[in-house]
C-alpha cells in the first residue's frame, strides 16, 4: 500500500470513527435529559447503579479479547485461512466465558441483597450477558471496517431513541428503559455477527485454544483491573450514599466518558495499523504515534477547559432540577479529558503493540487499588465529589506510570510550541466563556453562546499564534483524502 492510500484510508476511516463516537454521544445526549426528566433522579439511581452492577458480567464474559482480537485480527487480515481460525477460537473461547459469567450472575441475584432489591431490573439489564459471544466488534475494528460499525449504530440507535421517546413516560417505566438499552446491545450483536459469517468460515476442528490463554490472560487482568476503576465510583456511591446522589454522579461521569470516547476515536483505528508497523516499519510508527499524540493534545485540552466552562448551563439545560450536584463532579472530571486522550496512543496503543500486556495490568492494578483506598475516605464525607477527586488522582498516577515505561517503545518528542499555543489558547477560551455567562441570564442563551464564542475565540487564536498542527499535519490530512 502506497503512502498517500495508506494516509487516505487511515483518514476515512478516523472520519467513521468520529461519526461513530458522535452518534454514540448525541443519541444519549438527547435520551438522558429526557429521561432524567421522567424518571427523576432516584430511579435514574436505581438504573444506573444496576447497569453498572451487570456490567461486571459482561467484563467476566468477554476478558481481554476485545483488545486481543483486534491486534490479532489486524495481523491476519490478509491471510483469509488464519482469520478464519482465529475467529472461530475466538468464538469457542467467549462462548465459555458467556456461560462462566451467566452462572456467576445467577448466584449472585440469589446472595446479594442489591440485586434481590431490584431482581427484575437486573434481570432485565442481563439479557445482553448471554448474547455477549456473538459480540463481533473486535473482528470489524481489526479488518478496518469502521463504514459498518457506523452505519450499524446509526440504525440501531435511532430505533433506541424512538422507542425510548414512545415507550417512556413516567418512573415506573424505568424497566421499559432497561429493556430498550439492553435489547439494543443485543441487537448490535446480533447484526456484527450476522455480517461476520458472510466473511468468516467457522470451523471448531483442531482449534488450538492454548496458544492465546497466555496474551488472553495478561489483558484479562488489564481489563478487569481497568474496567472495576471505571465502575468503581458508582458502585461505592451505591453502597454508602442514597440512588440521587449516584444519578448526578453517573450523569456527570457518562458525559465525559462520552466526550472521551468521541475525541479518542481520532486515533482509536490507529491501533491495528500500529501493530503492523511496529513489527514492520518502525519509523512509519513513529510517525503515526506522533501524529496522534498532537492530535490528541490539540483538541483534548481546549475541550477539557470548555467542558468545564459550560458545565453550570450544561447541567441545568441538559438535566434540568434535582441533578446541581453533578457540576463539580463535571468541573472536576473534565481534567480526565486530556490524560486518557493523550494517554490512549502514547501509552496504551503503544504498549499493546509492543506486546506488554504485564506491565499494564500492574499499572492498572496500582491504579484500582490508589482509586479504592481514596473513596473510602472521600465518598462518606464528599459523596460524588469525593469519588471525582478519587478518580482524577487515580487518573494522574496511572498515566505518569505508563508514560515513562511507554518511552522506550517509541522516539516521540513533545513540541513544547504547540501545547503552550494550545494552552493559550484555550485558557483564553475558557475566560471568555465564564466572562460571557455573567452577562446573560438565560441558561440556554448560556450554553449556546457559550459554545459558539469559546469555539470562535479558541479557533481565531489557533490560526493568530501560528499552531503548526494544524498549518502541516490537518491540512496535509485533509489533501490526502482528495
Amino acid at each position: 500500500m502506497s503512502g498517500n492510500k495508506e494516509a487516505t484510508s487511515l483518514a476515512k476511516n478516523a472520519v467513521f470513527s468520529v461519526i461513530y463516537r458522535l452518534m454514540n454521544i448525541l443519541f444519549p445526549l438527547i435520551s438522558y435529559g429526557y429521561v432524567a426528566r421522567k424518571l427523576t433522579s432516584d430511579y435514574v439511581g436505581r438504573q444506573a447503579a444496576a447497569v453498572n452492577n451487570v456490567s461486571y458480567f459482561i467484563i467476566l464474559g468477554s476478558l481481554g479479547i476485545h483488545a486481543y482480537a483486534t491486534r490479532e485480527i489486524a495481523r491476519r487480515k490478509n491471510d483469509k485461512k488464519e482469520r478464519d481460525k482465529f475467529y472461530s477460537e475466538m468464538v469457542i473461547i467467549e462462548g465459555i466465558l458467556t456461560l462462566i459469567a451467566c452462572a456467576v450472575f445467577l448466584l449472585c441475584l440469589e446472595l446479594i441483597p442489591v440485586f434481590r432489591a431490584d431482581r427484575l431490573l437486573y434481570l432485565i439489564c442481563a439479557i445482553s450477558v448471554t448474547t455477549n459471544i456473538l459480540n463481533s466488534d473486535w473482528y470489524f475494528q481489526g479488518i478496518e471496517d469502521f463504514k459498518f460499525i457506523a452505519a450499524r449504530s446509526f440504525l440501531i440507535k435511532t430505533l433506541s431513541l424512538i422507542s425510548v421517546f414512545l415507550f417512556v413516560h413516567k418512573p415506573e417505566d424505568i424497566y421499559i428503559y432497561a429493556l430498550i438499552g439492553t435489547l439494543s446491545t443485543v441487537l448490535v450483536h446480533l447484526l456484527g455477527f450476522a455480517r461476520a459469517m458472510k466473511d468468516v468460515h467457522l470451523s471448531f476442528r483442531r482449534a488450538e485454544l492454548k496458544r492465546h490463554l497466555r496474551p488472553l490472560l495478561f489483558l484479562a487482568l488489564c481489563l478487569v483491573s481497568t474496567e472495576l476503576y471505571a465502575r468503581m465510583d458508582v458502585t461505592m456511591l451505591d453502597i454508602m450514599k442514597e440512588h440521587s446522589v449516584v444519578a448526578s454522579y453517573s450523569y456527570a461521569q457518562k458525559i465525559v466518558n462520552l466526550i472521551i470516547v468521541t475525541l479518542i476515536a481520532v486515533t482509536a483505528v490507529f491501533l491495528p495499523r500500529l501493530s503492523y508497523y511496529f513489527v514492520n516499519e518502525k519509523e512509519k510508527f513513529n510517525k503515526l504515534t506522533k501524529f496522534g499524540a498532537d492530535a490528541m493534545i490539540f483538541i483534548s485540552i481546549p475541550t477539557c477547559l470548555g467542558l468545564a466552562a459550560i458545565a453550570f448551563p450544561l447541567v441545568h439545560v441538559w438535566l434540568g432540577a434535582g441533578y446541581e450536584d453533578a457540576i463539580p463532579c463535571m468541573i472536576i472530571l473534565a481534567f480526565m479529558i486530556p490524560l486518557k486522550c493523550i494517554g490512549d496512543i502514547v501509552c496504551y496503543q503503544v504498549m499493546m503493540c509492543a506486546g506488554q500486556e504485564s506491565f499494564l495490568m500492574i499499572s492498572y492494578m496500582i491504579t484500582l487499588f490508589v482509586n479504592g483506598i481514596n473513596n473510602l475516605l472521600l465518598i462518606p464525607k464528599y459523596g460524588a465529589l469525593g469519588a471525582s477527586v478519587a478518580s482524577l488522582i487515580s487518573e494522574i498516577i496511572v498515566f505518569a506510570i505508563v508514560i515513562v515505561r511507554s518511552r522506550k517503545y517509541q522516539n516521540y518528542k513533545l513540541n513544547i510550541r504547540n501545547l503552550i499555543v494550545t494552552t493559550i489558547a484555550s485558557l483564553a477560551m475558557f475566560g471568555s466563556v465564564i466572562g460571557f455567562s455573567y452577562l446573560v441570564e438565560p441558561m440556554w442563551l448560556q450554553l449556546v453562546g457559550g459554545i459558539l464564542l469559546g469555539g470562535s475565540v479558541f479557533a481565531a487564536l489557533t490560526i493568530l499564534l501560528k499552531n503548526n498542527f494544524i498549518t502541516r499535519e490537518v491540512l496535509k490530512a485533509y489533501k490526502s483524502m482528495l
